[in-house]
Order: structure tokens, then C-alpha cells, then sequence
């Protein structure tokens, strides 16, 4: 049997291309259509020379984008429109919701100043508007010549001190410029449910910062119960020592505790109290809403998150009437 010849590598790519007329014309069809295709591109993108009119139209199509970009924006961060703002004299502690929406503002940004008033806050001078985050610079700009606020508040002295003709001025706080007064004020008692951060710092022991996170926590329980209290405020729960100094000059009047009315409170009402928090909160008021009012105010403990301590500790600011 001769041996089988060995084909060559001409005759293999011969055999990888041979095609019969109808896949020959079909590839001349595919290939003319794509230099087709090829030649308008470039001549649309490097070739064409642009009109006056299709400039117009972008810049145009641009200026509509990007005023829709701006429109979605503030409605994202649910901004007023400036335009419509009511110009009046106005002072901001304490202000409306109804007089903020004409001011410019929405009713959510309206709600945050309203929490950080209910929180303690306070507008002293017109500045203090402007550091609000729902308070742009444009907005404050409108503003600033119609608040009722000073600029800037005066620098305390004792020269200047309200206080000051009470005393002759040839008495010993006269003559040392009121240390003395001020030693004498530092041992006064104060009352702490009532007290601003103005007449805690006269205590001594209590700084500005004791001072404002005492006041803070106290508006998130409604007020203190006891005096054992401040071991729970934040500043001082590792300062055992600094609580002991200052509880000789404090008073508790219970009744400036601000209760909570356990069968028509809401959770935004209940919620943020430190005994509640937001979990046991919606469970509360789903299982009152399930099972009716609560006949007393022990009763809470049928909610399963309430356990006997948050029983012990959040019945004292709930009332029933």
C-alpha cells in the first residue's frame, strides 16, 4: 500500500476559505454595507461642518438640563423657592411653622429649627440663624436686616453688670471688681428642673459643658426626679466625684417633671425618651393600639419589651389624666 501523502499548509488555508458563490456574494454584501456605515460616521463626526442652527439647539437642549438638574436638586433637599419669601420683622425664638414657610423655608426644615428649641436651644444675635444647616447664606442674606436680634451681645464685665448698684461702692465687691460676689453666688442652691445653663454655671463645680449636657438630658427626661439622676448624664457618669460636689448646691421641684400621657402619646412623643428609647416606644403604642388603653400604668409591662427595670424607671413620667 503506498503511503498517504502529506497535505501542505497552501492546501489546508485553501480548504478554510473555499466558499461557493452565494457565501462569496453575501460576504461582498456585508462588507460593502460596513464601509457604508464607516464612511458616514466620519463624515458626520470630522467631515460635516456644524450649522448655526444645531449649536443653537444644543446650547439650548444644555440649558434645559441643566435647569432640571437644579429643580431636582432642591426638590431633594426639599428647598423652598427663594423667590416666594414674605420679608417681615421677625423674632426666630419661637416662631411659627406658618410664619418659617413665609420666610422660605419648608416645613421640614421648619420642624428641625422647632426640635432644636425644644432641645434647649436658643437664638441670641442674628448669627445664631445663620449656623442653622437648613439655613442657607442666600436665605440669611434676605433675612439679616429683619431679625430681631442684636449682632453681637456685650462683652460681660462687672462694670457693666446688672447687679452692680446693689452694692455701695465702697464695699468689698466693688473694690475687687465682684469676686467676692461671685464666691458667694458659686454657694447658692439651685434649682435644677427650672435652672438655665446661665444660673448653673453659678454653682460650683459646673462648668459651661456640665452645664449644657446637664440641661440636654433633662429635657429628654422631662425633668430629674432625683439627684442620682446626673450619674446618667453623659459628662459625668465617670465623675462620681464631681456629682457628690455639686449636690449640695442643687434642689429638685417635681413639679416641673413634664409627664408623658401614656394612653395619647405618640412614639415621636415616647421615643425619645432615655427609659424608653424607639424600639419599646412602637411596641407600646402597637400594643396599645391592639389591646386598648392601659388601665394603669404598671399595665405597660404587658408589652414583652418592657421589662421590670424600664417598668421601675419610666412609670414616674407617665400619668393616666
Amino acid at each position: 500500500m503506498p503511503p498517504r501523502r502529506r497535505r501542505s499548509f497552501k492546501e489546508d488555508l485553501k480548504d478554510i476559505f473555499s466558499v461557493h458563490r452565494g457565501e462569496r456574494r453575501g460576504l461582498m454584501i456585508l462588507l460593502a454595507m460596513c464601509l457604508l456605515a464607516a464612511g458616514w460616521v466620519t463624515y458626520e463626526q470630522w467631515i460635516r461642518p456644524a450649522t448655526v442652527e444645531d449649536a443653537e439647539d444644543l446650547h439650548l437642549t444644555w440649558s434645559k438640563l441643566q435647569d432640571n438638574i437644579k429643580v431636582k436638586e432642591k426638590e431633594y433637599r426639599h428647598e423652598p423657592k427663594h423667590d416666594r419669601v414674605q420679608l417681615f420683622a421677625f423674632d426666630p425664638n419661637g416662631l411659627p411653622t406658618e410664619q418659617w414657610l413665609q420666610l422660605g423655608l419648608s416645613e421640614r426644615q421648619a420642624g428641625a429649627i422647632h426640635r432644636f428649641e425644644e432641645h434647649g436651644g436658643k437664638f441670641r444675635v442674628k448669627g445664631d440663624v445663620a449656623k442653622m444647616h437648613v439655613v442657607d447664606a442666600d436665605l440669611f442674606a434676605q433675612w439679616e436686616p429683619y431679625i430681631q436680634l442684636p449682632d453681637s451681645l456685650p462683652r460681660k464685665t462687672w462694670e457693666n453688670y446688672a447687679d452692680r448698684d446693689h452694692f455701695p461702692r465702697d464695699s468689698a465687691s466693688w473694690k475687687d471688681g465682684g469676686k467676692s460676689f461671685a464666691r458667694e453666688d458659686h454657694n447658692a442652691v439651685v434649682e435644677l428642673n427650672s435652672a438655665d445653663s446661665t444660673t448653673l454655671v453659678t454653682v460650683r463645680g459646673i462648668g459651661p459643658s456640665f452645664a449644657r449636657a446637664i440641661i440636654r438630658y433633662r429635657d429628654r427626661l422631662g425633668g430629674y426626679l432625683s439627684l442620682d439622676q446626673l450619674n446618667e448624664v453623659y459628662v459625668l457618669r465617670d465623675k462620681p466625684d464631681a456629682v457628690e460636689r455639686i449636690r449640695p448646691h442643687l434642689t429638685l421641684d417635681p413639679a416641673m417633671v413634664k409627664l408623658i400621657h401614656l394612653n395619647s402619646c405618640t412614639v415621636e412623643d415616647l421615643g425619645p425618651h432615655p427609659y424608653a428609647g424607639w424600639k419599646v416606644a412602637n411596641a407600646m403604642v402597637a400594643y396599645r393600639k391592639q389591646h386598648g388603653p392601659f388601665p394603669t400604668v404598671d399595665a405597660i409591662t404587658g408589652c414583652i419589651l418592657v421589662t421590670d427595670s424600664i417598668r421601675d424607671r419610666l412609670a414616674p413620667y407617665l400619668t393616666l389624666e
